[in-house]
């Protein structure tokens, strides 16, 4: 299916949703510059091709401990090993990349005990695999879900911030099983209105409320927009693996999030200790990035690299070629 590429509308839209992902379009559209019928369908048609998207996810006090699982495998076993993980709610994130490792996993599970018993057994299971590194994942500097693409002005940027409710106090505890259906409505689609959410759970409208308030004040539900990445301006991903001295590595790891191109940098634990996750405007600067980081933070060195020849599903959702996002949704394991 031809997928028409993000004009520049489009992108101003997706930038507020990242700041803002459950914002409504009547207080976004003076910020854009368009009307709030127009920029609704202007999100239906991204959303219908998979070109953007706004998930649910646990939140960092809903998760156990994760971990990067790279994977190398025998000759024509990547496709089928890559398939039969997709399936696993305790693989989030799955990239096919070119380096040092064929398959590159975010995977997690309730606590340390459950994550070694599914890698171990999940790897036994699995024909084709010639070797495995599994990196813990320590403290995160920043996140995915921080990125911008960086088409509104700082002032259209703030403008929208503004647009976000006030965070209200959690109020007790929400029933595990009223968090589990709230985070599947969420993982299926983020901007699900509470009254749609109400008459799909049979719960009432203020108990939604109050659910999802407590849950993103707890830090238990976290929402946040995506965006394809070959059609985003930044179609190029790339895996940096770094060794910094541990004295200076909060520094240098504050360091990474001022770069554009970091989505995600997290220490680990494992023969790297920094993790870097990127997107690039062009092949090209995966080794200008590397000379700059390496030149501009003394004492890094960056001991492997991997680009990303593929993303075959992103924190918990099945994606297509290009990155576009598909329906299939595997919630996942917490």
């Amino acid at each position: 299916m031809q997928v028409a590429s993000l004009d520049e509308t489009d992108k101003r839209l997706i930038q507020a949703l990242q700041i803002n992902p459950r914002a409504r379009w009547a207080s976004i559209a003076p910020i854009i510059g368009v009307d709030s019928v127009t920029l609704a369908r202007r999100w239906e048609r991204l959303s219908e091709h998979g070109l953007a998207w706004v998930a649910g996810h646990p939140g960092p006090e809903a998760r156990g401990p994760s971990a990067i699982l790279e994977i190398e495998a025998e000759p024509g076993a990547t496709p089928e090993i890559a398939q039969t993980l997709a399936a696993d709610a305790e693989a989030f994130t799955i990239d096919h990349t070119a380096g040092g490792r064929d398959l590159l996993a975010v995977v997690g599970a309730r606590d340390l005990d459950a994550l070694s018993e599914y890698i171990m057994r999940r790897m036994r299971g699995l024909s084709g695999v010639r070797a495995t590194r599994t990196l813990l994942l320590s403290s995160p500097f920043t996140d995915a879900g921080q990125w911008r693409l960086r088409s509104l002005s700082a002032d259209e940027a703030a403008s929208v911030e503004r647009t976000i409710d006030a965070p209200v106090a959690a109020r007790g505890e929400v029933e595990p099983q009223l968090e589990h259906d709230l985070l599947h409505v969420l993982g299926h689609d983020g901007r699900a209105t509470v009254t749609s959410i109400s008459r799909e759970l049979g719960v009432g409208q203020r108990r939604v409320r109050e659910a999802f308030a407590t849950l993103s004040a707890q830090g238990r539900l976290v929402v946040r927009t995506e965006v394809a990445r070959a059609h985003s301006g930044w179609p190029v991903h790339a895996w940096y693996f770094l060794r910094v001295p541990a004295a200076a590595a909060e520094r240098v790891g504050s360091a990474m999030t001022r770069l554009s191109e970091v989505r995600m940098a997290v220490s680990t634990i494992g023969p790297y200790n920094l993790v870097l996750s990127v997107w690039m405007r062009a092949l090209a600067d995966v080794q200008r990035l590397e000379v700059a980081i390496e030149e501009g933070v003394p004492g890094v060195s960056i001991a492997d690299r991997s680009v990303v020849l593929q993303s075959l599903k992103k924190e918990g959702r099945y994606l297509r070629t290009g990155g576009l996002a598909t329906d299939v949704m595997v919630p996942m394991q917490t």
